[in-house]
């Protein structure tokens, strides 16, 4: 088991780097569901960060962009967050710490096909995420899914 999440981990991570590296997002991150609390979302990997702040938020199903991606399973996308009807620390966490002022998130499937995890990202300046955007990042995610 320790071999796998190990695996797992490092694959996530550099999946992250790769996006960040080749496409144009100042932010690019994933949020996982612990596996021993299916109500906890924690933001695990990440490029282009600010800090290390991110991990320390702690997300339940529902509350912010991740929480919200996984509960619906849909794509969210927002190019203006600051002003979003759900903006704000307790919303948005990941946003303000990282200040992002527009993202995309996609939903991360397990073999299950259940929700396990969002993958993000975003801008820091005045640039327009788009459908395109989420196409962009589903098509990262195909050799884990």
């Amino acid at each position: 088991m320790g071999d796998k999440k190990l695996a797992a981990d490092l694959a996530y991570q550099e999946l992250v780097r790769t996006i960040y590296q080749q496409e144009d997002f100042d932010f690019v991150g994933i949020a996982l569901q612990d596996t021993t609390s299916w109500r906890k979302i924690h933001w695990r990997y990440a490029a282009g960060n600010t800090s290390q702040r991110f991990r320390k938020i702690i997300l339940r199903s529902g509350i912010g962009i991740a929480g919200l991606v996984i509960r619906t399973g849909e794509p969210f996308l927002e190019n203006d967050l600051a002003h979003h009807q759900y903006a704000g620390y307790m919303s948005q966490p990941i946003t303000l710490i990282e200040q992002l002022t527009s993202a995309v998130a996609v939903p991360i499937f397990d073999q299950d096909h259940l929700v396990s995890g969002v993958l993000l990202a975003g801008y820091r300046q005045q640039q327009r995420v788009t459908a395109h955007s989420g196409h962009v990042l589903q098509e990262y995610l195909q050799p884990f899914q």
